[in-house]
Protein backbone atom coordinates (compact mmCIF):
# COMPACT_ATOMS: atom_id res chain seq x y z
CA UNK A 1 0.00 0.00 0.00
CA UNK A 2 1.60 3.46 -0.81
CA UNK A 3 3.03 4.84 2.02
CA UNK A 4 2.07 8.67 1.78
CA UNK A 5 -1.64 7.73 1.19
CA UNK A 6 -1.56 5.19 4.18
CA UNK A 7 0.00 8.04 6.56
CA UNK A 8 -2.69 10.38 5.47
CA UNK A 9 -5.94 7.92 6.02
CA UNK A 10 -4.28 6.98 9.97
CA UNK A 11 -3.62 10.57 10.37
CA UNK A 12 -7.53 11.22 9.92
CA UNK A 13 -8.07 8.12 11.17
CA UNK A 14 -6.24 9.08 14.42
CA UNK A 15 -8.42 12.35 14.37
CA UNK A 16 -11.80 10.48 14.65
CA UNK A 17 -10.83 8.23 17.36
CA UNK A 18 -8.87 10.58 19.32
CA UNK A 19 -11.53 11.55 22.11
CA UNK A 20 -11.82 7.25 22.11
CA UNK A 21 -8.56 7.03 22.65
CA UNK A 22 -7.88 10.44 25.30
CA UNK A 23 -11.01 8.52 27.22
CA UNK A 24 -9.40 5.53 28.02
CA UNK A 25 -5.75 5.11 29.11
CA UNK A 26 -5.20 1.82 28.18
CA UNK A 27 -6.35 1.47 25.03
CA UNK A 28 -4.74 -0.51 21.84
CA UNK A 29 -6.51 -0.30 18.37
CA UNK A 30 -5.54 -2.59 15.51
CA UNK A 31 -6.80 -1.28 12.00
CA UNK A 32 -6.76 -2.92 8.87
CA UNK A 33 -8.15 -1.52 5.54
CA UNK A 34 -8.41 -2.89 1.99
CA UNK A 35 -8.68 -1.00 -1.12
CA UNK A 36 -8.76 -3.52 -4.10
CA UNK A 37 -5.91 -5.69 -3.70
CA UNK A 38 -3.79 -3.49 -1.48
CA UNK A 39 -4.06 -3.66 2.39
CA UNK A 40 -2.78 -1.74 5.27
CA UNK A 41 -2.65 -2.24 8.99
CA UNK A 42 -2.11 0.54 11.65
CA UNK A 43 -2.73 1.35 14.94
CA UNK A 44 -2.85 3.53 18.06
CA UNK A 45 -2.24 2.39 21.65
CA UNK A 46 -2.00 4.29 25.33
CA UNK A 47 -0.58 1.44 26.79
CA UNK A 48 1.83 -1.47 25.73
CA UNK A 49 1.93 -5.39 25.69
CA UNK A 50 4.48 -7.59 26.90
CA UNK A 51 7.26 -8.07 24.28
CA UNK A 52 5.90 -4.57 22.30
CA UNK A 53 4.06 -6.95 19.62
CA UNK A 54 2.86 -5.20 16.47
CA UNK A 55 -0.17 -4.01 16.15
CA UNK A 56 -0.67 -6.33 13.36
CA UNK A 57 -0.04 -9.04 15.39
CA UNK A 58 -1.98 -8.22 18.81
CA UNK A 59 -4.45 -10.76 19.58
CA UNK A 60 -8.25 -9.70 20.81
CA UNK A 61 -11.45 -11.25 21.84
CA UNK A 62 -13.64 -10.84 18.61
CA UNK A 63 -17.11 -11.56 20.12
CA UNK A 64 -19.76 -11.49 17.99
CA UNK A 65 -17.77 -11.30 14.73
CA UNK A 66 -17.61 -14.80 15.09
CA UNK A 67 -21.00 -15.12 14.07
CA UNK A 68 -19.76 -14.32 10.30
CA UNK A 69 -17.49 -17.05 10.98
CA UNK A 70 -20.39 -19.36 11.97
CA UNK A 71 -22.48 -18.66 8.81
CA UNK A 72 -19.69 -18.77 6.70
CA UNK A 73 -18.94 -22.64 7.69
CA UNK A 74 -22.73 -22.73 6.61
CA UNK A 75 -22.01 -21.53 3.38
CA UNK A 76 -19.47 -23.74 2.93
CA UNK A 77 -21.59 -26.93 3.53
CA UNK A 78 -24.55 -25.90 1.91
CA UNK A 79 -22.13 -25.60 -1.37
CA UNK A 80 -20.84 -29.12 -0.36
CA UNK A 81 -24.12 -30.53 -0.09
CA UNK A 82 -23.62 -31.42 3.70
CA UNK A 83 -26.42 -29.55 5.29
CA UNK A 84 -28.96 -27.53 3.54
CA UNK A 85 -30.79 -24.13 4.38
CA UNK A 86 -34.22 -25.04 4.59
CA UNK A 87 -33.40 -27.90 6.88
CA UNK A 88 -34.95 -28.13 9.68
CA UNK A 89 -33.98 -27.88 13.48
CA UNK A 90 -35.53 -31.08 13.80
CA UNK A 91 -32.87 -33.22 12.05
CA UNK A 92 -30.10 -31.88 14.10
CA UNK A 93 -32.30 -31.80 18.07
CA UNK A 94 -33.98 -34.80 18.72
CA UNK A 95 -36.02 -33.13 21.30
CA UNK A 96 -37.56 -31.54 18.88
CA UNK A 97 -40.30 -32.76 15.94
CA UNK A 98 -38.33 -34.00 12.74
CA UNK A 99 -40.55 -31.39 10.54
CA UNK A 100 -40.22 -28.36 12.71
CA UNK A 101 -40.82 -25.33 11.42
CA UNK A 102 -37.02 -23.47 12.08
CA UNK A 103 -34.46 -24.16 9.82
CA UNK A 104 -30.57 -23.40 9.90
CA UNK A 105 -31.94 -20.11 7.61
CA UNK A 106 -33.77 -18.57 10.46
CA UNK A 107 -30.70 -19.40 13.14
CA UNK A 108 -28.56 -17.80 10.87
CA UNK A 109 -30.78 -14.57 9.80
CA UNK A 110 -31.80 -13.73 13.56
CA UNK A 111 -35.58 -15.05 12.73
CA UNK A 112 -35.78 -18.13 14.29
CA UNK A 113 -38.35 -16.78 16.97
CA UNK A 114 -35.45 -16.56 19.57
CA UNK A 115 -36.18 -12.86 21.96
CA UNK A 116 -32.63 -10.53 21.85
CA UNK A 117 -34.10 -9.49 25.45
CA UNK A 118 -36.55 -10.39 28.02
CA UNK A 119 -36.35 -8.51 31.27
CA UNK A 120 -38.82 -11.02 33.16
CA UNK A 121 -36.28 -14.35 31.85
CA UNK A 122 -33.54 -11.50 32.70
CA UNK A 123 -34.96 -11.00 36.55
CA UNK A 124 -35.57 -14.90 36.61
CA UNK A 125 -32.08 -15.41 36.22
CA UNK A 126 -30.44 -13.84 38.71
CA UNK A 127 -32.55 -16.21 41.23
CA UNK A 128 -31.35 -19.24 39.40
CA UNK A 129 -28.12 -19.86 40.68
CA UNK A 130 -27.71 -23.72 39.92
CA UNK A 131 -28.04 -23.16 36.29
CA UNK A 132 -25.16 -22.01 33.85
CA UNK A 133 -25.54 -20.10 30.92
CA UNK A 134 -22.99 -18.34 28.67
CA UNK A 135 -22.32 -14.91 29.23
CA UNK A 136 -24.59 -12.43 27.30
CA UNK A 137 -27.34 -15.63 26.84
CA UNK A 138 -30.84 -15.40 28.18
CA UNK A 139 -31.35 -19.13 28.30
CA UNK A 140 -28.86 -22.69 28.58
CA UNK A 141 -29.39 -25.01 25.53
CA UNK A 142 -32.48 -27.05 26.99
CA UNK A 143 -34.15 -23.66 27.95
CA UNK A 144 -33.80 -22.57 24.28
CA UNK A 145 -34.67 -25.34 22.57
CA UNK A 146 -38.19 -25.47 25.10
CA UNK A 147 -38.98 -21.98 23.84
CA UNK A 148 -38.42 -22.86 20.26
CA UNK A 149 -40.82 -26.06 21.22
CA UNK A 150 -43.11 -23.76 21.97
CA UNK A 151 -42.69 -20.76 19.47
CA UNK A 152 -45.92 -19.48 17.03
CA UNK A 153 -45.81 -20.08 13.63
CA UNK A 154 -46.23 -16.39 12.87
CA UNK A 155 -42.73 -15.42 14.53
CA UNK A 156 -40.66 -17.45 12.27
CA UNK A 157 -38.82 -15.66 9.62
CA UNK A 158 -40.25 -12.44 9.17
CA UNK A 159 -39.21 -10.40 12.25
CA UNK A 160 -35.33 -9.39 12.63
CA UNK A 161 -34.63 -10.55 16.31
CA UNK A 162 -31.19 -10.41 17.42
CA UNK A 163 -30.37 -13.98 19.48
CA UNK A 164 -26.54 -15.24 20.40
CA UNK A 165 -29.08 -18.32 21.76
CA UNK A 166 -29.73 -18.95 17.95
CA UNK A 167 -26.75 -18.22 16.24
CA UNK A 168 -24.81 -20.58 18.88
CA UNK A 169 -27.48 -23.23 18.54
CA UNK A 170 -26.29 -23.16 14.17
CA UNK A 171 -22.92 -23.87 15.65
CA UNK A 172 -23.63 -26.63 17.66
CA UNK A 173 -25.84 -28.36 14.62
CA UNK A 174 -22.92 -27.58 11.62
CA UNK A 175 -20.07 -29.04 14.53
CA UNK A 176 -22.67 -32.50 14.93
CA UNK A 177 -22.99 -32.63 11.45
CA UNK A 178 -19.17 -33.02 11.28
CA UNK A 179 -18.80 -35.05 14.24
CA UNK A 180 -16.34 -32.89 15.62
CA UNK A 181 -16.23 -29.51 18.00
CA UNK A 182 -17.25 -26.05 16.61
CA UNK A 183 -13.14 -24.98 17.20
CA UNK A 184 -11.90 -27.90 15.10
CA UNK A 185 -14.29 -27.21 12.60
CA UNK A 186 -13.66 -23.44 12.33
CA UNK A 187 -10.33 -23.89 11.91
CA UNK A 188 -10.67 -26.79 9.11
CA UNK A 189 -12.63 -25.49 6.55
CA UNK A 190 -11.76 -21.81 6.98
CA UNK A 191 -8.64 -20.84 9.47
CA UNK A 192 -6.56 -23.20 8.02
CA UNK A 193 -7.24 -22.88 4.39
CA UNK A 194 -6.44 -19.00 4.78
CA UNK A 195 -3.62 -19.42 6.58
CA UNK A 196 -5.65 -17.41 9.83
CA UNK A 197 -2.69 -19.01 11.83
CA UNK A 198 -4.29 -16.92 15.07
CA UNK A 199 -7.78 -17.00 14.74
CA UNK A 200 -8.84 -20.03 17.30
CA UNK A 201 -11.21 -20.01 20.59
CA UNK A 202 -8.26 -21.55 23.08
CA UNK A 203 -4.89 -19.79 22.91
CA UNK A 204 -1.50 -21.21 22.48
CA UNK A 205 1.25 -19.71 24.97
CA UNK A 206 2.53 -17.95 21.83
CA UNK A 207 -0.97 -16.31 21.07
CA UNK A 208 -1.90 -15.78 25.19
CA UNK A 209 1.60 -13.64 25.01
CA UNK A 210 0.00 -11.48 22.51
CA UNK A 211 -3.56 -11.10 24.19
CA UNK A 212 -3.68 -7.42 24.69
CA UNK A 213 -5.71 -6.98 28.17
CA UNK A 214 -9.82 -6.00 28.33
CA UNK A 215 -10.81 -3.12 29.73
CA UNK A 216 -14.47 -1.52 30.50
CA UNK A 217 -15.75 1.41 32.32
CA UNK A 218 -13.46 3.64 33.84
CA UNK A 219 -10.25 1.59 32.49
CA UNK A 220 -11.51 -1.31 34.81
CA UNK A 221 -9.13 -4.48 33.48
CA UNK A 222 -11.95 -7.32 32.54
CA UNK A 223 -11.83 -11.47 32.74
CA UNK A 224 -11.48 -13.19 29.56
CA UNK A 225 -14.47 -14.32 27.97
CA UNK A 226 -15.56 -17.89 28.42
CA UNK A 227 -18.50 -19.51 26.31
CA UNK A 228 -18.89 -23.13 26.78
CA UNK A 229 -22.38 -23.86 25.21
CA UNK A 230 -22.79 -21.43 21.79
CA UNK A 231 -19.34 -20.47 20.77
CA UNK A 232 -20.42 -20.44 17.45
CA UNK A 233 -22.29 -16.56 19.09
CA UNK A 234 -19.10 -15.05 19.91
CA UNK A 235 -16.00 -16.91 21.39
CA UNK A 236 -13.30 -16.31 18.34
CA UNK A 237 -10.13 -14.94 19.35
CA UNK A 238 -8.67 -13.35 16.02
CA UNK A 239 -5.72 -10.61 15.15
CA UNK A 240 -6.52 -8.15 11.91
CA UNK A 241 -4.14 -10.00 9.92
CA UNK A 242 -6.23 -12.71 9.98
CA UNK A 243 -9.69 -10.71 9.94
CA UNK A 244 -8.24 -8.74 6.65
CA UNK A 245 -7.34 -12.17 5.05
CA UNK A 246 -10.72 -13.53 5.95
CA UNK A 247 -12.31 -10.35 4.53
CA UNK A 248 -10.42 -10.48 1.19
CA UNK A 249 -12.22 -13.82 0.42
CA UNK A 250 -15.36 -11.61 1.00
CA UNK A 251 -14.50 -8.56 -1.28
CA UNK A 252 -13.59 -10.89 -4.14
CA UNK A 253 -9.96 -9.79 -4.00
CA UNK A 254 -8.69 -13.68 -4.90
CA UNK A 255 -10.96 -14.00 -7.91
CA UNK A 256 -10.30 -17.99 -8.46
CA UNK A 257 -10.20 -18.58 -4.74
CA UNK A 258 -12.63 -21.87 -3.74
CA UNK A 259 -14.22 -20.18 -1.10
CA UNK A 260 -15.60 -16.79 -3.23
CA UNK A 261 -19.08 -18.75 -4.84
CA UNK A 262 -19.80 -19.67 -1.20
CA UNK A 263 -19.03 -16.76 1.19
CA UNK A 264 -20.71 -14.73 -1.85
CA UNK A 265 -24.25 -16.38 -0.46
CA UNK A 266 -23.58 -15.09 2.96
CA UNK A 267 -23.57 -11.24 1.66
CA UNK A 268 -26.88 -11.63 -0.07
CA UNK A 269 -30.50 -9.96 1.86
CA UNK A 270 -32.09 -13.39 2.79
CA UNK A 271 -34.46 -11.54 4.56
CA UNK A 272 -36.03 -7.94 4.22
CA UNK A 273 -36.83 -5.80 6.98
CA UNK A 274 -37.36 -2.34 5.00
CA UNK A 275 -36.20 -0.34 2.47
CA UNK A 276 -32.83 0.02 4.53
CA UNK A 277 -31.98 -2.80 6.40
CA UNK A 278 -31.48 -6.82 5.48
CA UNK A 279 -30.23 -9.72 6.45
CA UNK A 280 -27.45 -11.79 5.37
CA UNK A 281 -26.31 -15.04 6.70
CA UNK A 282 -24.81 -13.67 9.44
CA UNK A 283 -24.53 -10.56 8.35
CA UNK A 284 -25.99 -6.49 8.59
CA UNK A 285 -26.89 -5.03 5.45
CA UNK A 286 -27.15 -1.53 5.07
CA UNK A 287 -29.06 -1.03 1.60
CA UNK A 288 -28.93 2.92 1.75
CA UNK A 289 -24.93 3.21 2.05
CA UNK A 290 -24.27 0.32 0.33
CA UNK A 291 -22.46 -1.25 3.77
CA UNK A 292 -22.36 -4.59 4.59
CA UNK A 293 -21.25 -5.30 8.30
CA UNK A 294 -20.77 -6.79 12.00
CA UNK A 295 -19.77 -5.65 14.93
CA UNK A 296 -18.65 -7.15 18.49
CA UNK A 297 -18.31 -6.92 21.77
CA UNK A 298 -17.06 -9.16 24.74
CA UNK A 299 -16.47 -8.62 28.32
CA UNK A 300 -13.06 -6.45 27.81
CA UNK A 301 -13.15 -5.82 24.10
CA UNK A 302 -15.11 -4.69 21.24
CA UNK A 303 -14.94 -5.00 17.09
CA UNK A 304 -16.51 -3.63 14.01
CA UNK A 305 -15.97 -5.27 10.49
CA UNK A 306 -17.23 -3.89 7.34
CA UNK A 307 -17.18 -3.61 3.72
CA UNK A 308 -18.53 -2.57 0.56
CA UNK A 309 -18.30 -5.31 -1.85
CA UNK A 310 -19.49 -3.16 -4.49
CA UNK A 311 -16.00 -1.03 -4.61
CA UNK A 312 -14.27 -3.82 -2.99
CA UNK A 313 -13.20 -1.84 -0.50
CA UNK A 314 -12.87 -2.80 3.57
CA UNK A 315 -12.22 -2.34 7.57
CA UNK A 316 -11.62 -4.25 10.75
CA UNK A 317 -11.28 -2.61 13.86
CA UNK A 318 -9.98 -4.24 16.74
CA UNK A 319 -10.34 -2.50 20.43
CA UNK A 320 -9.39 -3.41 24.00
CA UNK A 321 -12.27 -1.78 25.33
CA UNK A 322 -16.09 -2.92 25.73
CA UNK A 323 -18.46 -0.09 24.31
CA UNK A 324 -20.49 1.65 27.15
CA UNK A 325 -24.70 1.17 26.07
CA UNK A 326 -24.94 3.84 23.89
CA UNK A 327 -21.47 3.84 22.38
CA UNK A 328 -21.19 3.39 18.66
CA UNK A 329 -17.77 4.69 18.56
CA UNK A 330 -16.27 1.83 16.18
CA UNK A 331 -19.47 1.54 13.75
CA UNK A 332 -18.93 5.04 13.40
CA UNK A 333 -15.85 5.21 12.94
CA UNK A 334 -15.46 2.23 10.35
CA UNK A 335 -18.26 4.18 8.52
CA UNK A 336 -16.11 7.24 8.01
CA UNK A 337 -13.36 5.33 6.96
CA UNK A 338 -15.09 3.39 4.17
CA UNK A 339 -16.84 6.23 3.01
CA UNK A 340 -13.69 8.36 2.83
CA UNK A 341 -12.22 5.81 0.67
CA UNK A 342 -14.75 5.79 -1.24
CA UNK A 343 -15.59 9.39 -1.20
CA UNK A 344 -11.81 10.31 -2.35
CA UNK A 345 -11.10 6.52 -4.22
CA UNK A 346 -7.94 6.45 -3.04
CA UNK A 347 -5.75 4.22 -4.93
CA UNK A 348 -2.85 2.37 -2.20
CA UNK A 349 -1.04 0.94 -5.42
Amino acid sequence: MNTELLNTLEKSTRQMLQQYIDKRKCAVLSIGIINQSKQGIFGFRNSSIKGKVHYKDIVYEIGSLTKVFTTSLLSLLVEKGVVYLDDSIGKYEKNLQIEHPVTLKHLSTHTSGLPSISLIKTIMNRFDKKTYRDPYCLFDVQEAITYLSRVSPGRIGKVFRYSNEGMGLLGRYLAQKLGTDLEKALLKFICQPLGMQDTTIRLSLDQRNRLVPGYAGKDVNQPELAMKVFEGAGALRSTVTDMLRFLSVYLGIYADHPMNKSFYITQQEHISQGKNFGVGLGWIIDKRNRIIWHNGSTHGYSSFLGCDPYNSIGIVILSNYRPSLMDDTLNRIGYEILTQIRENNYNFG
